[in-house]
Protein backbone atom coordinates (compact mmCIF):
# COMPACT_ATOMS: atom_id res chain seq x y z
CA UNK A 1 0.00 0.00 0.00
CA UNK A 2 1.63 3.53 -0.51
CA UNK A 3 0.31 6.53 1.32
CA UNK A 4 1.16 9.84 -0.34
CA UNK A 5 0.55 13.10 1.18
CA UNK A 6 1.20 16.67 0.64
CA UNK A 7 3.18 18.10 3.72
CA UNK A 8 3.79 21.93 4.08
CA UNK A 9 6.95 22.66 5.08
CA UNK A 10 6.16 25.88 6.01
CA UNK A 11 2.99 25.50 8.37
CA UNK A 12 3.92 25.62 12.05
CA UNK A 13 1.98 22.00 12.29
CA UNK A 14 4.50 19.29 12.88
CA UNK A 15 5.35 16.98 9.99
CA UNK A 16 4.36 14.02 12.00
CA UNK A 17 0.99 15.75 12.97
CA UNK A 18 0.53 16.27 9.23
CA UNK A 19 0.97 12.76 8.57
CA UNK A 20 -1.14 11.61 11.22
CA UNK A 21 -4.37 13.76 10.26
CA UNK A 22 -3.49 12.63 6.80
CA UNK A 23 -3.90 8.60 7.56
CA UNK A 24 -6.89 9.35 9.46
CA UNK A 25 -8.70 10.92 7.63
CA UNK A 26 -8.18 8.40 4.59
CA UNK A 27 -8.87 5.55 7.20
CA UNK A 28 -12.42 7.28 8.38
CA UNK A 29 -13.17 8.17 4.50
CA UNK A 30 -12.88 4.78 3.97
CA UNK A 31 -10.19 4.94 1.22
CA UNK A 32 -7.97 2.92 3.59
CA UNK A 33 -10.23 -0.01 4.14
CA UNK A 34 -9.84 -2.48 7.69
CA UNK A 35 -6.51 -4.85 7.63
CA UNK A 36 -5.00 -3.09 4.57
CA UNK A 37 -1.08 -3.07 5.51
CA UNK A 38 0.56 0.15 6.17
CA UNK A 39 3.99 0.88 4.78
CA UNK A 40 6.79 0.10 7.34
CA UNK A 41 8.52 3.03 9.14
CA UNK A 42 11.77 2.37 6.66
CA UNK A 43 9.56 2.59 3.80
CA UNK A 44 7.66 4.79 4.97
CA UNK A 45 10.67 6.91 5.87
CA UNK A 46 12.38 6.43 2.72
CA UNK A 47 9.74 6.98 0.09
CA UNK A 48 8.24 10.00 2.03
CA UNK A 49 11.71 11.79 2.55
CA UNK A 50 10.95 11.72 6.62
CA UNK A 51 13.05 10.53 9.14
CA UNK A 52 12.27 7.50 10.86
CA UNK A 53 11.06 9.34 14.33
CA UNK A 54 8.54 11.32 12.41
CA UNK A 55 7.11 8.45 11.14
CA UNK A 56 7.11 6.52 14.45
CA UNK A 57 5.40 9.37 16.07
CA UNK A 58 2.76 9.30 13.55
CA UNK A 59 1.92 5.59 13.73
CA UNK A 60 1.93 5.56 17.25
CA UNK A 61 -0.24 8.72 17.91
CA UNK A 62 -2.50 6.60 15.54
CA UNK A 63 -2.02 3.42 17.93
CA UNK A 64 -2.72 4.90 20.57
CA UNK A 65 -5.80 6.62 19.41
CA UNK A 66 -7.47 3.24 17.87
CA UNK A 67 -6.69 3.50 14.47
CA UNK A 68 -4.33 0.94 13.64
CA UNK A 69 -3.03 -1.12 15.61
CA UNK A 70 0.99 -2.75 15.70
CA UNK A 71 1.44 -7.09 15.06
CA UNK A 72 5.19 -7.74 15.98
CA UNK A 73 7.32 -9.13 13.00
CA UNK A 74 3.86 -8.50 10.75
CA UNK A 75 3.51 -4.88 10.60
CA UNK A 76 1.22 -1.83 10.82
CA UNK A 77 -2.07 -2.52 9.93
CA UNK A 78 -5.93 -0.63 9.61
CA UNK A 79 -8.33 -1.36 12.01
CA UNK A 80 -11.84 -2.24 11.18
CA UNK A 81 -14.02 0.75 12.42
CA UNK A 82 -16.79 -0.18 10.16
CA UNK A 83 -19.53 0.08 12.73
CA UNK A 84 -19.05 3.75 13.41
CA UNK A 85 -19.94 6.96 11.40
CA UNK A 86 -17.37 9.46 10.82
CA UNK A 87 -19.23 11.66 8.75
CA UNK A 88 -20.46 13.78 11.79
CA UNK A 89 -23.91 11.58 12.02
CA UNK A 90 -25.05 9.43 15.10
CA UNK A 91 -22.20 7.37 16.32
CA UNK A 92 -23.06 3.51 16.35
CA UNK A 93 -20.81 3.15 19.73
CA UNK A 94 -18.29 4.89 21.82
CA UNK A 95 -15.04 3.50 22.52
CA UNK A 96 -12.64 5.77 24.91
CA UNK A 97 -8.87 4.35 24.45
CA UNK A 98 -6.60 4.51 27.17
CA UNK A 99 -3.07 3.15 25.82
CA UNK A 100 -0.23 4.70 27.99
CA UNK A 101 2.05 6.93 26.11
CA UNK A 102 5.59 5.59 24.75
CA UNK A 103 7.34 8.18 24.80
CA UNK A 104 10.68 8.68 23.28
CA UNK A 105 13.28 9.91 25.91
CA UNK A 106 12.32 7.30 28.40
CA UNK A 107 13.50 3.74 29.51
CA UNK A 108 17.10 2.59 28.59
CA UNK A 109 19.54 2.77 25.59
CA UNK A 110 18.23 -0.13 23.39
CA UNK A 111 21.77 -1.10 22.49
CA UNK A 112 23.04 -1.41 26.11
CA UNK A 113 21.63 -4.59 27.20
CA UNK A 114 23.54 -8.15 26.24
CA UNK A 115 20.82 -9.71 25.60
CA UNK A 116 23.16 -13.28 24.51
CA UNK A 117 24.66 -13.27 27.84
CA UNK A 118 21.49 -12.94 29.84
CA UNK A 119 19.93 -15.87 27.52
CA UNK A 120 22.92 -17.83 28.53
CA UNK A 121 22.45 -17.25 32.10
CA UNK A 122 18.74 -17.94 32.07
CA UNK A 123 19.31 -21.46 30.22
CA UNK A 124 21.80 -22.15 32.67
CA UNK A 125 19.72 -21.26 35.55
CA UNK A 126 16.17 -23.22 34.38
CA UNK A 127 18.67 -26.01 33.17
CA UNK A 128 20.56 -26.89 37.06
CA UNK A 129 18.36 -28.30 39.63
CA UNK A 130 20.32 -27.44 41.97
CA UNK A 131 18.42 -23.98 41.50
CA UNK A 132 14.95 -25.40 42.49
CA UNK A 133 13.02 -23.57 40.04
CA UNK A 134 10.21 -25.68 40.66
CA UNK A 135 9.74 -24.06 44.75
CA UNK A 136 8.55 -20.59 45.37
CA UNK A 137 10.72 -17.45 45.79
CA UNK A 138 11.86 -16.19 49.56
CA UNK A 139 9.90 -13.90 51.05
CA UNK A 140 13.56 -11.53 51.27
CA UNK A 141 14.18 -12.28 47.86
CA UNK A 142 17.12 -14.74 46.81
CA UNK A 143 20.05 -15.35 49.10
CA UNK A 144 22.46 -15.64 46.42
CA UNK A 145 21.12 -12.70 44.77
CA UNK A 146 20.97 -10.76 48.28
CA UNK A 147 24.58 -11.54 48.72
CA UNK A 148 25.43 -9.73 45.63
CA UNK A 149 23.81 -6.79 46.06
CA UNK A 150 25.29 -6.31 49.53
CA UNK A 151 28.77 -6.66 47.64
CA UNK A 152 27.83 -4.60 45.02
CA UNK A 153 26.82 -1.54 47.39
CA UNK A 154 30.00 -2.26 49.65
CA UNK A 155 32.39 -2.25 46.86
CA UNK A 156 30.28 -0.10 44.64
CA UNK A 157 28.93 2.39 46.82
CA UNK A 158 30.72 2.68 50.01
CA UNK A 159 27.93 0.85 51.85
CA UNK A 160 28.18 -1.59 55.01
CA UNK A 161 26.21 -4.09 54.80
CA UNK A 162 25.39 -8.19 54.94
CA UNK A 163 23.09 -10.29 53.29
CA UNK A 164 20.77 -10.20 56.26
CA UNK A 165 20.01 -6.62 55.70
CA UNK A 166 18.74 -6.64 52.37
CA UNK A 167 15.21 -7.31 51.22
CA UNK A 168 14.38 -7.63 47.58
CA UNK A 169 11.32 -6.32 45.80
CA UNK A 170 9.59 -5.30 42.56
CA UNK A 171 10.11 -1.97 42.73
CA UNK A 172 10.78 1.12 45.36
CA UNK A 173 6.97 1.92 45.98
CA UNK A 174 6.36 -2.05 47.21
CA UNK A 175 9.41 -1.64 49.09
CA UNK A 176 8.29 1.36 51.24
CA UNK A 177 4.82 -0.46 51.63
CA UNK A 178 7.16 -3.05 53.98
CA UNK A 179 9.11 -0.21 55.63
CA UNK A 180 5.89 1.73 56.41
CA UNK A 181 4.90 -2.14 58.06
CA UNK A 182 8.09 -1.96 59.98
CA UNK A 183 8.07 1.60 61.65
CA UNK A 184 4.62 2.58 61.45
CA UNK A 185 3.92 2.14 65.09
CA UNK A 186 7.07 4.29 66.45
CA UNK A 187 6.82 6.52 63.62
CA UNK A 188 3.69 8.82 62.03
CA UNK A 189 5.81 11.94 60.18
CA UNK A 190 8.53 11.92 57.32
CA UNK A 191 9.68 14.52 55.85
CA UNK A 192 10.43 15.10 51.88
CA UNK A 193 12.63 17.36 50.01
CA UNK A 194 10.99 19.73 47.66
CA UNK A 195 11.04 19.05 44.57
CA UNK A 196 11.31 15.47 45.32
CA UNK A 197 10.16 12.17 44.25
CA UNK A 198 6.44 11.82 44.75
CA UNK A 199 5.41 7.86 44.31
CA UNK A 200 7.41 7.89 47.01
CA UNK A 201 5.49 10.37 48.74
CA UNK A 202 1.97 9.29 48.04
CA UNK A 203 3.03 6.08 49.61
CA UNK A 204 3.33 7.37 53.04
CA UNK A 205 0.31 9.52 52.42
CA UNK A 206 -1.85 5.88 51.47
CA UNK A 207 -0.30 4.61 55.09
CA UNK A 208 -1.58 8.36 56.31
CA UNK A 209 1.47 9.48 57.60
CA UNK A 210 2.19 13.08 58.03
CA UNK A 211 4.08 14.93 55.13
CA UNK A 212 6.52 17.78 56.05
CA UNK A 213 8.47 19.23 52.98
CA UNK A 214 11.90 20.29 53.52
CA UNK A 215 12.36 23.23 50.31
CA UNK A 216 15.46 23.34 48.40
CA UNK A 217 17.69 24.64 46.54
CA UNK A 218 20.98 23.59 45.19
CA UNK A 219 23.20 21.67 47.32
CA UNK A 220 22.26 23.85 50.38
CA UNK A 221 19.94 21.38 52.38
CA UNK A 222 18.37 23.57 55.08
CA UNK A 223 18.84 21.42 57.56
CA UNK A 224 17.77 23.36 60.01
CA UNK A 225 14.01 23.32 58.50
CA UNK A 226 14.74 19.89 59.39
CA UNK A 227 15.45 20.26 62.91
CA UNK A 228 12.63 22.67 63.69
CA UNK A 229 10.25 20.11 61.98
CA UNK A 230 8.09 17.25 64.19
CA UNK A 231 9.56 14.51 62.09
CA UNK A 232 11.31 11.93 62.92
CA UNK A 233 11.92 10.16 59.26
CA UNK A 234 13.25 12.34 56.21
CA UNK A 235 13.37 10.34 52.61
CA UNK A 236 16.32 11.80 50.10
CA UNK A 237 18.91 11.78 47.60
CA UNK A 238 21.65 12.77 48.42
CA UNK A 239 23.67 11.73 45.58
CA UNK A 240 22.00 12.50 42.72
CA UNK A 241 18.83 14.42 43.90
CA UNK A 242 15.86 14.28 42.47
CA UNK A 243 14.79 15.86 40.09
CA UNK A 244 17.55 19.20 40.57
CA UNK A 245 20.71 16.22 40.24
CA UNK A 246 22.58 17.86 42.73
CA UNK A 247 24.93 16.27 45.15
CA UNK A 248 24.70 16.46 49.35
CA UNK A 249 28.23 18.09 50.54
CA UNK A 250 29.62 15.78 53.06
CA UNK A 251 29.34 18.31 55.87
CA UNK A 252 25.28 18.65 55.61
CA UNK A 253 25.79 14.84 55.15
CA UNK A 254 27.39 14.43 58.72
CA UNK A 255 24.72 17.02 59.89
CA UNK A 256 21.76 14.84 58.68
CA UNK A 257 23.44 11.75 60.49
CA UNK A 258 23.71 13.45 63.62
CA UNK A 259 20.16 14.83 63.32
CA UNK A 260 18.63 11.02 63.04
CA UNK A 261 20.93 10.32 65.85
CA UNK A 262 19.84 12.73 68.52
CA UNK A 263 16.51 12.04 67.25
CA UNK A 264 16.32 8.40 67.21
CA UNK A 265 15.03 8.90 63.21
CA UNK A 266 15.87 7.00 60.35
CA UNK A 267 16.82 8.43 57.35
CA UNK A 268 15.59 6.83 53.72
CA UNK A 269 18.39 7.17 51.50
CA UNK A 270 17.13 7.01 47.62
CA UNK A 271 20.20 6.36 45.77
CA UNK A 272 18.61 7.65 42.52
CA UNK A 273 21.01 7.35 39.58
CA UNK A 274 23.80 7.67 41.73
CA UNK A 275 26.32 5.09 38.98
CA UNK A 276 26.74 7.40 36.43
CA UNK A 277 28.85 10.04 37.34
CA UNK A 278 30.91 11.77 34.26
CA UNK A 279 32.82 14.05 36.01
CA UNK A 280 34.78 11.90 38.61
CA UNK A 281 33.98 8.59 40.65
CA UNK A 282 30.44 8.16 41.90
CA UNK A 283 29.55 9.77 45.52
CA UNK A 284 29.89 7.13 47.98
CA UNK A 285 26.81 6.41 50.24
CA UNK A 286 25.05 7.95 52.88
CA UNK A 287 24.32 4.09 54.63
CA UNK A 288 28.20 3.88 54.25
CA UNK A 289 29.08 6.63 56.58
CA UNK A 290 26.47 5.61 59.06
CA UNK A 291 28.15 4.87 62.62
CA UNK A 292 24.04 5.13 64.63
CA UNK A 293 22.77 2.14 62.28
CA UNK A 294 19.70 4.89 61.05
CA UNK A 295 19.76 4.80 57.32
CA UNK A 296 17.60 2.69 55.26
CA UNK A 297 19.24 2.52 51.82
CA UNK A 298 16.90 1.84 48.51
CA UNK A 299 18.29 0.81 45.35
CA UNK A 300 17.35 -0.16 41.55
CA UNK A 301 18.24 -2.34 38.51
CA UNK A 302 15.73 0.01 36.60
CA UNK A 303 17.75 2.37 35.14
CA UNK A 304 20.71 0.49 35.48
CA UNK A 305 19.53 -2.14 33.75
CA UNK A 306 16.46 -2.88 32.45
CA UNK A 307 13.20 -1.70 33.91
CA UNK A 308 11.10 -3.86 32.81
CA UNK A 309 13.42 -6.75 35.02
CA UNK A 310 11.39 -4.79 37.80
CA UNK A 311 14.30 -5.89 40.29
CA UNK A 312 14.83 -3.52 43.29
CA UNK A 313 16.48 -3.48 47.02
CA UNK A 314 16.23 -2.24 50.37
CA UNK A 315 18.75 -2.16 52.92
CA UNK A 316 17.56 -1.58 56.31
CA UNK A 317 19.69 -0.90 59.49
CA UNK A 318 20.39 -3.93 61.91
CA UNK A 319 17.86 -2.29 64.72
CA UNK A 320 14.97 -3.21 62.05
CA UNK A 321 15.58 -6.55 61.79
CA UNK A 322 13.68 -8.45 64.58
CA UNK A 323 10.81 -6.29 63.76
CA UNK A 324 10.97 -7.09 59.90
CA UNK A 325 11.41 -10.84 60.80
CA UNK A 326 8.00 -10.33 62.80
CA UNK A 327 6.28 -9.26 60.02
CA UNK A 328 7.82 -10.58 56.83
CA UNK A 329 6.01 -13.61 55.83
CA UNK A 330 2.63 -11.18 55.20
CA UNK A 331 4.28 -10.37 52.26
CA UNK A 332 4.96 -12.71 49.30
CA UNK A 333 7.60 -12.25 47.17
CA UNK A 334 7.16 -9.71 43.71
CA UNK A 335 9.75 -10.56 41.42
CA UNK A 336 10.39 -13.51 39.89
CA UNK A 337 12.71 -16.35 41.12
CA UNK A 338 14.68 -17.08 38.00
CA UNK A 339 15.24 -13.49 36.86
CA UNK A 340 17.06 -12.82 40.57
CA UNK A 341 19.12 -15.96 40.34
CA UNK A 342 20.00 -14.86 36.71
CA UNK A 343 20.89 -11.49 37.59
CA UNK A 344 22.67 -13.16 40.88
CA UNK A 345 25.17 -15.06 38.51
CA UNK A 346 25.43 -12.05 36.07
CA UNK A 347 26.58 -10.32 38.86
CA UNK A 348 28.94 -12.88 40.36
CA UNK A 349 30.49 -13.32 37.21
CA UNK A 350 31.59 -9.50 36.38
CA UNK A 351 28.77 -8.83 34.21
CA UNK A 352 27.61 -5.94 35.85
CA UNK A 353 30.85 -3.98 36.09
CA UNK A 354 31.35 -4.31 32.74
CA UNK A 355 27.73 -3.36 31.75
CA UNK A 356 28.03 -0.16 33.53
CA UNK A 357 31.68 0.79 32.01
CA UNK A 358 29.35 0.32 28.65
CA UNK A 359 26.60 2.34 29.68
CA UNK A 360 28.64 5.27 30.94
CA UNK A 361 30.02 5.80 27.56
CA UNK A 362 26.73 5.33 25.73
CA UNK A 363 25.11 8.18 27.70
CA UNK A 364 28.20 10.15 28.05
CA UNK A 365 28.04 10.40 24.30
CA UNK A 366 24.48 11.21 24.73
CA UNK A 367 24.34 13.81 27.43
CA UNK A 368 26.99 15.70 25.53
CA UNK A 369 25.14 15.55 22.31
CA UNK A 370 21.87 16.80 23.96
CA UNK A 371 23.59 19.35 25.95
CA UNK A 372 25.16 20.72 22.58
CA UNK A 373 22.26 21.09 20.49
CA UNK A 374 20.55 23.06 23.41
CA UNK A 375 23.21 25.18 23.04
CA UNK A 376 23.72 25.54 19.68
CA UNK A 377 20.11 25.22 18.75
CA UNK A 378 18.53 27.71 21.35
CA UNK A 379 21.67 29.87 22.53
CA UNK A 380 20.31 32.30 26.05
CA UNK A 381 16.69 31.10 25.47
CA UNK A 382 17.99 27.62 27.63
CA UNK A 383 20.38 27.59 30.12
CA UNK A 384 21.61 24.08 31.43
CA UNK A 385 21.46 23.61 35.26
CA UNK A 386 22.54 20.56 36.09
CA UNK A 387 24.18 18.06 33.19
CA UNK A 388 27.11 16.03 35.08
CA UNK A 389 25.73 12.76 36.08
CA UNK A 390 22.93 10.54 36.06
CA UNK A 391 20.03 10.33 32.71
CA UNK A 392 18.81 13.25 33.26
CA UNK A 393 19.23 16.75 32.25
CA UNK A 394 17.92 19.97 34.33
CA UNK A 395 17.22 22.82 32.66
CA UNK A 396 15.86 26.69 32.70
CA UNK A 397 14.18 28.23 29.96
CA UNK A 398 13.56 31.48 28.86
CA UNK A 399 9.24 30.95 27.71
CA UNK A 400 5.72 32.93 28.75
CA UNK A 401 3.71 29.66 27.27
CA UNK A 402 2.04 28.37 30.61
CA UNK A 403 2.44 25.14 32.57
CA UNK A 404 -0.80 23.55 30.97
CA UNK A 405 0.40 24.11 27.20
CA UNK A 406 3.95 22.56 27.77
CA UNK A 407 2.66 19.70 29.58
CA UNK A 408 0.02 19.04 27.08
CA UNK A 409 2.19 19.42 23.93
CA UNK A 410 4.92 17.51 25.04
CA UNK A 411 2.46 14.58 25.89
CA UNK A 412 1.54 15.19 22.15
CA UNK A 413 5.10 14.78 20.78
CA UNK A 414 5.78 12.06 23.24
CA UNK A 415 8.43 13.93 25.50
CA UNK A 416 8.48 12.82 28.75
CA UNK A 417 9.00 16.11 30.61
CA UNK A 418 8.95 17.02 34.94
CA UNK A 419 8.19 20.79 35.23
CA UNK A 420 9.99 21.85 38.28
CA UNK A 421 8.65 25.44 38.53
CA UNK A 422 7.20 28.02 36.23
CA UNK A 423 6.53 31.59 36.65
CA UNK A 424 5.29 34.32 33.81
CA UNK A 425 8.59 33.71 32.02
CA UNK A 426 10.96 30.84 33.25
CA UNK A 427 10.03 27.18 33.57
CA UNK A 428 13.35 25.06 35.13
CA UNK A 429 12.17 20.98 34.47
CA UNK A 430 13.95 18.02 34.35
CA UNK A 431 14.43 15.75 30.72
CA UNK A 432 15.63 12.45 30.42
CA UNK A 433 17.50 11.26 27.88
CA UNK A 434 18.51 7.61 28.66
CA UNK A 435 16.16 6.42 25.97
CA UNK A 436 16.47 8.82 22.49
CA UNK A 437 18.35 7.19 19.67
CA UNK A 438 22.20 9.00 19.64
CA UNK A 439 21.33 9.55 15.95
CA UNK A 440 17.47 11.33 16.32
CA UNK A 441 18.68 13.76 19.48
CA UNK A 442 18.88 16.61 17.18
CA UNK A 443 15.24 15.95 15.83
CA UNK A 444 14.30 15.55 19.38
CA UNK A 445 15.81 19.00 20.57
CA UNK A 446 14.22 20.78 17.64
CA UNK A 447 10.99 18.97 18.75
CA UNK A 448 11.41 19.90 22.64
CA UNK A 449 11.59 23.46 21.32
CA UNK A 450 8.21 23.58 19.46
CA UNK A 451 6.82 21.90 22.72
CA UNK A 452 8.67 24.82 24.69
CA UNK A 453 8.68 28.05 22.99
CA UNK A 454 5.83 27.62 20.20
Amino acid sequence: MIISPVFDKESDKPLYMQLYEYIKNEITSGLLKPDSKLPSIREASSTLKLSKTTVENAYSQLVAEGYIENYPKRGYFVCDLSEYNFDGGTVKNTVEYHNEITYLNDGVDRESFDASTWKRIYNKVISDRNTSINTSCSAQGEEFLREEIANFVNTMRGGNTTSQQVIVGAGIQYLLGILIGIIKDDYNTVAFEKPGYKKAEFVFEDYMFNIRHIEIADSDFPIGQLRKSDAKVIYISPSHQYPLGTIMPVNKRMELLDWAYKKNGIIIEDDYDSMIRYGGMPIPSLQGLDKNDCVVYLGSFSKMLLPSLRISYMIIPKKLLPKYNEIKDRYTQSTSKIDQLVLANFMKDGHMVKHLRKIKRIYKKKNSSLTADLKSLFKDKIEIISSDSGLHIVCEARTHKDKDHIIKDAQNSRILINIISKDSNRVMFSLNYSGIDLKDIQEFTVLLGKVLFE
